[in-house]
């Protein structure tokens, strides 16, 4: 008993001086370009976490389809024990270049950079955890850790969906290892994405001679779109809007083409089925005649991360330990914004998502993260991790 109280005590002392190698590690990273048209930067940022991982003992695999990015997918096995999956992605949303035009820095206590926030910083503070468990003998966690490098993209080229739910299998806890809110809070609940895009076949003609031999595709869109802005139901938290049309070549002829893009989401998987299913309805449904009327990507692309039991029961055991640790106790929130949090916990897995570091920006030239926090949540997770005998 002993032995494995000052076992964790050198654990987290441990990670109280890691500050600097975090952030060295953090700059090394967030300088690779890895945004969806810079594969070979994907590929380099799992190269180095997964020879990161090797040294520590783990099994590593990448897991690569031609053309796509890559999936990382480590093991350090210890059978029997407490099994945890640590979930993530590599990719960032920012283009190639963007590295080069502002590069990793770190003024008044923030670190700045393309992914520092999403989802780097939380990557290498998941790395330093690990470390520091396996550097000073913990042996009582089976770990596993997958990353995937097309989580910006929902995942159009891999079989990351299936990959997430097959590691969330049997897990005793799952940490997706996105960024923590401005307040500290980590996510609990995350809605989950349809994308329909539908495209409506009109008729042309002129619009001054003869617009009765028109069927116009703009105004077939029009009523479908007011039609599809009816179906929010905020009370549940199931929200439509239709953000992209185009449609028409000039003011004066009838326009036989219009698309609208849409963006649908939702709580739970009932809501889902019949989100998709309203939309279909609208799409059947003809307003102006002569219209037709196709639609794609009415499908689930994220599942909605739901409030299980057991992710509550986890949220409360992870906050729990701040105050052992002197530190403020994290909330939980319930976010808009879809994540790869919601695969493992389809499998039953109590999961928590928004464990990194705290910051804000994400996917803007302003994102940050608070430095202090890379050590604060690392405390916190491993923390979490030698305690899961108490969830």
């Amino acid at each position: 008993m002993q032995r494995r109280v000052l076992m964790k005590t050198k654990i987290l002392d441990q990670i109280r001086g890691s500050e600097q190698g975090m952030l060295q590690l953090l700059e090394e990273l967030v300088n690779i370009d890895s945004g969806a048209d810079a594969l070979a930067g994907i590929n380099a940022v799992a190269q180095r976490i997964g020879a990161f991982l090797e040294v520590l003992g783990f099994t590593v695999e990448y897991l690569e389809t031609d053309g796509a990015p890559v999936q990382l997918l480590a093991r350090k096995a210890q059978p029997g024990k407490k099994q945890v999956l640590f979930s993530g992605h590599m990719d960032t949303v920012f283009n190639q270049g963007t590295a080069a035009v502002r590069p990793f820095k770190v003024e008044n206590g923030r670190a700045y950079g393309p992914g520092v926030l999403d989802m780097k910083g939380g990557l290498v503070m998941a790395l330093y955890v690990i470390r520091a468990l396996l550097e000073n003998g913990w042996q009582e966690t089976d770990m596993t850790v997958l990353l995937c490098g097309d989580e910006e993209m929902s995942h159009p080229f891999t079989d990351a969906v299936a990959q997430f739910k097959k590691a969330g299998v049997g897990k005793d806890a799952v940490f997706n290892l996105e960024f923590g809110r401005v307040d500290g809070s980590v996510v609990t609940g995350r809605k989950g994405t349809t994308r329909p895009t539908l495209v409506v076949e009109g008729i042309a003609s002129h619009a001054g001679n003869e617009p009765e031999k028109g069927a116009s595709a703009i105004l077939e869109l029009a009523q479908k779109t007011v039609a599809i802005h009816a179906l929010n139901n905020f009370a549940v938290g199931t929200t439509y809007n239709v953000g992209v049309v185009s449609g028409g070549t000039m003011a004066n002829i009838v326009a036989d083409k219009a698309v609208g893009e849409v963006d649908v989401r939702f709580k739970t998987i009932v809501e889902a089925e019949k989100s998709i299913a309203d939309v279909q309805r609208i799409v059947e449904t003809n307003y102006v005649p002569h219209t037709k009327t196709t639609v794609t990507g009415n499908v689930i692309k994220f599942m909605p991360f739901e409030t299980t039991p057991g992710v509550q029961r986890l949220y409360e055991h992870y906050a729990s330990q701040a105050e052992k640790l002197g530190l403020a106790k994290p909330g939980q929130q319930y976010v808009g914004g879809a994540s790869d949090a919601a695969w493992p916990a389809m499998t039953g897995a109590p999961t928590l998502c928004g464990v990194g570091p705290c910051g804000a920006g994400a996917h803007s030239d302003s994102e940050y993260i608070e430095v202090a926090t890379l050590t604060e949540r690392a405390l916190l997770l491993a923390s979490c991790i030698m305690e899961l005998d108490e969830l």
